[in-house]
């Protein structure tokens, strides 16, 4: 079973994420709820330590923290930057084209249905090179 990882401040948008994951038959790795958790994480990923997630579902706005803090180490690191991920917030256009310059295809605001949000995760997992294939 692929895990997903969320890095997500909003506690009740956890649930959320967590929950449409689930529905997909996804594992949930711990939530990080900022970027120095998501940076413990994905330091155990690169460490070989922990199993690198199928995708990361992001949210850009993580209290005092920055979601881009978190694209930035993505990108520059060649074994994070193999794991899709799924940008999920209350962005703005600008925030969309920021998004697209960093390479990413999935980027869904959180206004939108759940299922858009499901759509772009089970695209993600698809193309994984942590997910199993058949």
């Amino acid at each position: 079973m692929p895990s997903i990882m969320i890095v997500e401040d909003d506690a009740a948008d956890i649930r959320r994420a967590a929950s449409a994951m689930a529905a997909l038959g996804l594992k949930t790795v711990e939530p990080a709820s900022s970027v120095a958790a998501a940076f413990r994480l994905l330091d155990d990923v690169t460490e070989r330590k922990r199993e690198a997630p199928a995708v990361i579902v992001l949210d850009l706005s993580l209290g005092y923290d920055s979601g881009f803090e978190i694209l930035r180490r993505w990108k520059s690191d060649r074994r994070l930057s193999a794991i899709p991920i799924v940008v999920w917030t209350q962005m703005g256009e600008r925030e969309q084209e920021l998004c697209r310059l960093f390479g990413l295809k999935h980027v869904i605001p959180k206004w939108a249905d759940i299922k858009e949000l499901q759509d772009a995760v089970k695209v993600a997992v698809a193309q994984s090179p942590s997910s199993p294939k058949k």
